[in-house]
């Protein structure tokens, strides 16, 4: 068993330790790296607990008459929406109901460290506003047994020839969520020690006893962050068509610039005087089967924005396509019509533009203004 306490010890602090260290993946979806300060909690607890061994179930006893006390403090941290690993210090007294050798009551002070992870999140999807969620955990721990709280042996050292068992600790909770920094929980836990835990002396077929836990109690955030946020990963579709237009740009400048220097004389051409600004229409690419603007696309929406503030009298017209090669005529309509709105939304509500000053339309897939059938998944802005 010390074997096997030292290897689970090993894999957890393991870890603890790798899980600062990589990107936040969970149930497919990248999220971004939290600081080191963040998703920390803490939390207080008390409950119940019952010492399970053959002499303990079968004696002659009331079923509460073996429930004792306890407490608990824990701090931990979730590496991500699935994974997180806790500290718990506790302690309290157990009732025996064996008889002698056995005394009547034990208390005990100790701890363990558990790796959790988090079933609802893992099993479904990632909601960091979600009220419930099932915990299971699994860890290892230590018990260092009293007398009325003082140490077994009185002449002994603190730690030497007393009585004391490292812990196997497995057990279920229940996250009640009150808001982003507190939640209640219920949790119940098994644990297993040394036989000679108890002080019974006896030498059964098994090398351990156990003990049921029962806690409840409350938690709250440590300060920092305590959700995650869902990394907002670019359409490798719409990037190869970015990349392809840069290099058809830089061909165009590497033929232009083998070009002769000297030109042909041509007739002079008068200037023409440009009273105001010349307004190219810019555009908003989508993902497909999406009308959410990118956080790469809103540099778009804020261009426009900073034009029609410098033009009071400019009105824009956003008018949005869907590609023909997806989806039916009907959902592309649909889809576009999404589109064209979602980009009207973030004039008005991320830029303070009037709607008084924004008209849309929408196209589905009866219009395809590029050859590019990716770059058709685009709302583009007309100024009028």
């Amino acid at each position: 068993m010390k074997k096997f306490g030292l290897l689970l010890f090993s894999a957890l602090v393991a870890f603890s330790i790798s899980a600062q260290e990589v990107q936040n993946v969970s149930h497919g979806t990248v999220y971004l790296k939290n600081k080191a300060s963040d998703n920390w909690y803490i939390g207080l607890g008390g409950g119940t607990n019952l010492y399970m061994t053959k002499g303990e179930n079968d004696a002659d006893a009331n079923f509460g008459d073996r429930l004792g006390w306890m407490g608990q403090l824990e701090i931990g941290r979730w590496n991500s929406p699935n994974w997180g690993a806790r500290v718990v210090i506790d302690g309290g007294l157990i009732k025996h109901v064996a008889g002698a050798p056995v005394p009547d009551e034990q208390n005990w002070l100790g701890g363990h460290l558990d790796l959790m992870y988090n079933v609802t999140n893992a099993w479904g999807s990632y909601n960091p506003d979600r009220v419930y969620s099932l915990v299971p955990y699994l860890g290892i721990g230590y018990m260092y047994g009293l007398d009325d709280w003082k140490k077994p042996n009185p002449d002994g050292d603190l730690f030497k020839h007393q009585n004391q068992t490292l812990t196997y600790n497995v057990g279920l909770i229940n996250n009640f969520q009150l808001s982003k920094s507190v939640a209640l929980f219920l949790e119940l836990g098994w644990r297993v020690m040394q036989e000679s835990f108890d002080k019974s002396g006896a030498a059964g077929d098994y090398e351990y006893d156990s003990m049921f836990t029962g806690t409840a109690g409350i938690k709250f955030g440590l300060g920092g962050k305590q959700d995650f946020t869902p990394a907002e990963l670019m359409d490798y579709n719409l990037i190869n068509d970015l990349n392809s237009q840069i290099n058809r740009l830089r061909a165009e400048n590497e033929e232009l610039r083998l070009r002769p220097e000297s030109c042909p004389e041509c007739p002079e051409v008068q200037p023409t005087v440009v009273e105001e600004a010349v307004y190219v229409p810019n555009v908003v690419f989508f993902r497909i089967n999406s009308a959410k603007i990118d956080r790469g696309q809103q540099i778009s929406v804020h261009n426009t924005a900073e034009y029609m503030k410098a033009n009071p009298n400019a009105k824009v017209n956003i008018v949005a396509y869907a590609d023909r090669q997806t989806g039916t005529p009907e959902y592309n309509f649909a889809l576009s019509e999404k589109r064209a709105r979602a980009v009207a939304d973030a004039l008005t509500n991320d830029h303070g533009i009037s709607s008084d000053r924004i008209s849309i339309d929408w196209k589905g897939d009866t219009e395809q203004p590029y050859a590019e059938n990716d770059w058709n998944r685009v709302a583009i802005f007309f100024v009028e």
